[in-house]
């Protein structure tokens, strides 16, 4: 197995889950922006973060992609959102349809991780999505927000941290299927 993992991470959390794996699998892992052949790879982990529905670089390292090698795939998502929580799952997969073409998506295991947020390190620009996004649910009446919605309210502002790297196992085990 000719192997990758790359990864697509502005504050930390994909970086941290992709050399967490690359520890336990000795697989190299590098940021997305530094490959950009693909032909020696039959295997390709990818792990991005979650942001306004996008995952970080992944749509810029598909145009890559060979379209004639039957390469296996596998796109871990890092996000705040519970994948636990069937909506969040079903929100995350139809980003992932958008950003994956129809021919790749449905060959891409998909694989969803939790990331962590600290306010004090988030961009200008990410911070006022985040205050815009605060102040739109906090609109909402108490009784009808989502525990992922409240829980969001909750840490406005602080540094929350929900990575959990025995998470990577399904990974792990579908690079052993190999």
């Amino acid at each position: 197995m000719n192997a990758i993992i790359l990864y697509g991470s502005r504050y930390g959390a994909s970086q941290t889950y992709a050399q967490a794996l690359e520890a336990r699998t000795g697989i190299p892992a590098v940021a997305y922006q530094e490959i950009q052949d693909f032909g020696p790879f039959d295997t390709i982990v990818y792990i991005g973060g979650l942001y306004a529905g996008k995952t970080t670089g992944l749509a810029k390292t598909v145009r890559h992609f060979p379209t004639d090698h039957p390469f296996r795939l596998l796109v871990a998502t890092v996000g705040l959102s519970d994948p636990a929580v069937e909506d969040n799952l079903l929100r995350i997969r139809e980003s992932l349809a958008q950003e994956l073409s129809p021919g790749i998506f449905v060959r891409t295991t998909h694989v969803h991780l939790r990331g962590a947020i600290d306010y004090s390190v988030l961009t200008t620009r990410h911070r006022l999505m985040m205050k815009g996004l605060c102040t739109l649910l906090r609109r909402q009446p108490a009784e009808d927000r989502s525990p992922d919605t409240q829980a969001l309210l909750d840490s406005y502002g602080k540094a929350v941290d929900f990575i959990d790297l025995d998470t990577l196992a399904p990974i792990q085990t579908w690079l052993e299927k190999g």
